[in-house]
């Protein structure tokens, strides 16, 4: 099932616990999750994303704060989210100087203190139209409703060979 959120249209692939043990907290990435893109048809403006994320085990029902802007990844449990929230510019060393960036949020809701993690690998496809306006980049962040513990990586468009 396709959503589209301001002009931009995502299909999820799919949103899989990567089975294996738990992660602990002291092998967890304090930086971001790990992101890829790739243009998906050699004409027009079709993506590719992959996001390989660390999710604390224990999972709270998570309300986000505008359904409008985001995609179930769990199909509508209620946990994981991929939100959209539009166009930013970001300061960062690809170009030395500001990126503008399409940005896209991996929600969930969990305790701040949690100790183990599980990895979760996402994908999902989407398609811009003339309204979504124009990115160098994408931001992705894993957003935890407790904002210390939101990170977040940019990453630039690799194309299709």
């Amino acid at each position: 099932m396709s959503t589209t959120i301001n002009g931009v249209t995502i299909t999820v692939n799919f949103c899989n616990k990567i089975n294996g043990p738990k992660v602990p907290l002291s092998e967890v990435s304090k930086g971001a999750p790990l992101a890829n893109i790739y243009k998906t048809t050699p004409t027009g403006n079709t993506y590719t994303v992959n996001i390989v994320s660390h999710v604390p085990i224990s999972l709270n029902a998570d309300n986000p704060s505008d359904p409008n802007e985001v995609v179930s990844l769990d199909n509508g449990a209620g946990y994981l989210y991929l939100a959209y929230k539009g166009l930013q510019e970001v300061n960062t060393a690809i170009n030395q100087g500001k990126v503008n960036c399409r940005t896209f949020w991996f929600e969930f809701d969990a305790q701040e203190d949690a100790t183990e993690f599980n990895i979760y690998h996402t994908q999902f496809v989407y398609s811009v139209d003339g309204s979504a306006g124009n990115a160098e980049a994408i931001l992705v962040q894993e957003r935890n409703d407790d904002p210390d513990t939101d990170r977040g990586t940019v990453v630039t468009t690799r194309d299709n060979e």
